[in-house]
């Protein structure tokens, strides 16, 4: 048996896998489905609520952007209750995350709706 054959092999990451378990997520105290639940639910009024956005691009987003801002520290709170760490500063903070990751998304969609429609 001699060593040149046996190289060591190197474990590479694979180029898909499944999302970590860790993330902004782990330090907000959510899990991340409850993360990932929350942000969707709140793009997903935004683009759908009072219809879809692609068919009122040019109007007023007033009540569109109010409703999708509103359930996020609502859905915060009930997510932090139910793993018993609902206290104002976690939700404060986990509201803002989340809110920032959503406008940051909801504005890139908006512009490349605007563009694609002009």
């Amino acid at each position: 048996m001699t060593d040149v054959d046996e190289a060591p092999t190197q474990r590479r990451a694979p180029l898909f896998g499944p999302l970590p378990t860790h993330g902004v997520w782990t330090a907000l105290e959510l899990t991340r489905g409850q993360f990932f639940l929350i942000l969707t639910l709140s793009v997903g009024l935004f683009l759908f609520i009072p219809g879809p956005l692609w068919l009122h691009a040019r109007e007023s987003h007033f009540w569109r952007i109010n409703l999708s801002y509103v359930l996020i520290p609502i859905a915060v709170a009930a997510a932090l209750y139910r793993n018993g760490k609902a206290r104002l500063a976690p939700i404060i903070v986990a509201s803002a995350v989340i809110a920032l990751v959503k406008l940051v998304m909801t504005a890139v969609l908006l512009v490349m709706i605007g563009v694609a429609q002009t």
